[in-house]
């Protein structure tokens, strides 16, 4: 009797290992590999990884072993530049999405010529990294991306992207297509990241996006780092990065320069670091635009630290729109930033894209520009324009120090210029401060 229990236990226990390893059996291969930064366990409590589903740390091996799903297993997927992959790497995420265990989505060496890629979730695998190492290249035509989007990655929670590869939209074909200023038709975007909590953004090449070159929005806890993001300085709307609606993020450790804002931080965006970034070309690195739609909401806790600015048009800026809605921005610091040759380094404009006569009533408060050094363009080095309905409250600029180096031979001296700003000025100043 005890024979045949010992029978019935172990053709119990080896339907469940044939079970659980049925998705595992399927892998093309295992990444055993171990990287302690990227592939963290998630804090007790947060969202889980894949699928959204929560995650013990105290329950996980510090090693995840990623089944790695390898797009060229996957026709027609081709990495000749030439064939369309697009069908094919879509089955390859399928894949990666709906097993329950670790996976990767592997693009390798190569050229991958796609039209959408939309890796959306919630997914079943409990931890999913994208690992471009090849060059994925966007087809030049806009109509391949009727979503305004080139790749989309939305509700995969804890979603890890690197690789070192490369995302070439080929947008200066079509550059010409988009009218001037905000009433143009927008191309489609890069890179967008949505509703993917825990997410992480690193080790990428960002060349020529059509719109912007990448968007992160609805989420909380993401960080972006080590990306190199190239524009020429005439392509128009190519944001490095924009995010909006988010809550922790870091912005890190990566070189920018496009034919618009570094960095833009949207409405909704709480508790934001920017740090350790090289822009320019560009528009600086901006808070807004804000209040351009009655839905938004607003912006609080953001720092810009440690930052350069080379030939940009703006360097620390802040820019509302009029007849807006009643929205704040509060508690921002822009601290120890190098200008070089910057048009406009330190700039608060609460009349932008004046097109309506109300004034903003995005209200500023507890702003801080602190310790930037450097050269600019403009006699006005310093820019606060603000709202004439709900003036700055709590500006402070301490230890500004930019040197004119601009073709004015009459005045070769920088000012500063105030309106409604109500703000304190301390330690070096140069230019010197507004007089109240």
């Amino acid at each position: 009797m005890s024979l045949e229990r010992n029978l019935l236990q172990n053709f119990g226990v080896w339907c469940l290992v044939l079970l659980v390893s049925s998705c595992v059996a399927n892998a093309h291969n295992f990444d055993d590999t171990f990287d302690p930064i990227t592939r963290r366990a998630l804090v007790a409590g947060s969202q889980g990884h894949g699928g959204g589903h929560p995650v013990d740390p105290g329950n996980q091996s510090p090693q995840v072993h990623y089944k790695v799903v390898d797009v060229s297993k996957f026709p027609p997927a081709k990495g000749d530049g030439k064939c369309d992959s697009t069908q094919g790497i879509m089955k390859a995420w399928a894949e990666v999405c709906h097993c329950n265990a670790p996976s990767k989505l592997l693009i390798p060496k190569g050229t991958w010529l796609t039209a959408e890629l939309d890796f959306r979730g919630p997914c079943e695998a409990p931890h999913i990294m994208i690992e471009i190492q090849g060059i994925l290249l966007g087809k030049p035509d806009k109509q391949a991306f009727p979503r305004g989007w080139w790749i989309n990655i939305m509700g995969v929670h804890g979603v890890i992207i690197n690789g070192g590869g490369t995302l070439n939209a080929q947008g200066e074909k079509i550059w010409h297509t988009r009218g001037i200023g905000e009433h143009g038709t927008p191309l489609p975007d890069s890179f967008v990241l949505a509703q993917s909590n825990h997410s992480r953004v690193e080790n990428l090449n960002f060349v020529n996006a059509k719109g912007f070159n990448m968007k992160v929005f609805e989420a909380e806890d993401v960080t972006i780092t080590n990306l190199h993001i190239t524009s020429p300085d005439e392509s128009p709307n190519t944001d490095g990065i924009h995010i909006g609606r988010i809550r922790d993020v870091r912005i890190l450790d990566s070189f920018i320069g496009t034919g618009d804002d570094c960095v833009s931080i949207g409405d909704g965006s709480i508790d934001i670091l920017v740090k350790n970034i090289m822009c320019g070309p560009g528009h600086g690195i901006s808070i807004g635009s804000l209040g351009r739609f009655e839905y938004e909401t607003d912006v609080r806790n953001v720092l810009v630290d440690n930052c350069t600015f080379t030939r940009t048009q703006n360097g620390a800026r802040i820019k509302t729109f009029h007849d807006s809605p009643q929205i704040a921005a509060h508690n921002i610091t822009y601290s120890n930033l190098i200008m070089t040759d910057v048009y406009n380094p330190i700039i608060i404009d609460q009349n932008y894209a004046v097109s309506k006569p109300t004034p903003s009533k995005v209200k500023l408060s507890d702003i801080k520009f602190r310790n930037i050094k450097g050269t600019t363009w403009s006699n006005i080095a310093v820019s606060l324009n603000c709202s004439s309905a709900v003036p700055c409250q709590g500006v402070e600029l301490f230890d500004v120090d930019l040197r004119y180096t601009g073709n004015n031979t009459v005045d070769k001296i920088t000012h500063s210029a105030c309106a409604h700003a109500n703000a304190k000025f301390g330690g070096v100043m140069n230019p010197p401060g507004c007089k109240i």
